[in-house]
């Protein structure tokens, strides 16, 4: 088990404008040292930089598409960005990684479907001399470098907050971690397990889908006809964006609503209650670091390797003391896929 580190409400408050430092976890050879990240000001030269994402169906990855995109375009680097329609797609995105070596990219940033999916490809990019940078989704060190957050952590994290809060009460719990086989989904319910340990919540289930808003309230409606009494519904931002409405034609209240990563949507849901609980890893400032450390490598420069990004529990005694542009596109942004 890695150290959760919980960043303090101060060190996720930035001044107004101010990107940098952001606090980071330096993960290398196990240890979980807290490190402020600073990026650079300029490339030295305009790199050419293929980026996968999964898909871009929620307010989350556009959020990371946006710290991409603004990051390439402060660095002054070239951008080609391809995202394969969902954590079904893996297949589509090896593909889209052979598409990149297809345009002779100089590095590629890859929020992984699937690692294992991916592993022939990278061998072929790093053969060919190409950097590569795995962001959001956990990677291994077949990475040149990678910044992602502990999904176990981060829900054991938000659990712990959901133990305290109900104290001796007794609860029943469905965690709905995410696509099964991505690895960060099956993360998140160890963390939930960890986190519940000898408390008076009991995990129910563990059901798993897509992120797709309609497939996650699907499966918030099979858990309440298959469960009764059900407590807590703690899951992906997608997950408690949905709740509601499940809960609602289900008849149930008083059950709370938390999430183990934020998304936009979290952001009104918390401030009006109708969401207990989320954590953020601040995906925005992970894809600016992910571009970073590409550049950093290419040109031969001194770079970190293993990051994780702390965490914070966001709830609605603490959320306007937050600097949400960490985490969060802003408002009118649209999904961008070439920086030229």
């Amino acid at each position: 088990m890695s150290a959760i580190v919980i960043a303090s409400l101060t060190s996720m408050v930035s001044a107004e404008g101010a990107l940098w430092p952001f606090d980071v976890v330096n993960a290398a050879d196990g240890n979980a040292e807290i490190t402020p990240y600073t990026g650079l000001e300029k490339a030295e030269k305009p790199w050419h930089i293929c980026v996968l994402f999964p898909h871009m169906k929620d307010s989350y990855w556009v959020g990371v598409n946006y710290g991409i995109v603004d990051q390439a375009r402060t660095l002054g680097v070239k951008a080609t960005i391809f995202e394969a329609g969902g954590y079904t797609e893996a297949a589509k995105q090896v593909s889209q990684y052979n598409d990149c070596l297809a345009l002779g990219v100089d590095a590629i940033v890859i929020a992984a479907i699937s690692e294992a999916g991916l592993a022939k490809s990278m061998s072929e990019g790093k053969e060919k001399g190409i950097v590569q940078v795995g962001v959001i989704n956990p990677m291994s060190e077949v990475a040149d470098a990678r910044i992602f957050a502990n999904y176990d952590d981060a829900a054991e994290a938000g659990a712990k907050f959901l133990t305290e809060l109900v104290g001796d009460t007794p609860m029943r719990m469905v965690h709905f971690p995410g696509p099964q086989g991505s690895g960060w989904a099956e993360a998140s319910t160890e963390g939930v397990e960890r986190g519940i340990e000898g408390s008076s919540i009991e995990l129910l289930e563990a059901k798993y889908g897509d992120t797709g808003k309609s497939i996650q309230l699907q499966l918030v409606e099979d858990a309440l006809q298959a469960y009764d009494d059900v407590n807590i519904v703690y899951g992906t931002a997608v997950t408690a964006e949905v709740a509601a409405q499940a809960l609602e034609e289900a008849g149930n209240d008083d059950a709370i609503v938390a999430a183990y990563y934020s998304n936009e949507g979290m952001v009104d849901l918390v401030r009006s209650g109708v969401v207990t609980a989320t954590v953020t890893e601040s995906p925005v400032m992970e894809a600016r670091i992910a571009m970073d450390m590409a550049v950093r490598i290419l040109e031969g420069q001194d770079h970190l390797s293993n990051l994780r990004p702390s965490m914070t529990v966001v709830t609605k005694d603490n959320i306007d003391g937050l600097d949400l542009s960490r985490a969060f596109a802003p408002a009118d942004w649209d999904p961008v896929y070439s920086v030229e």
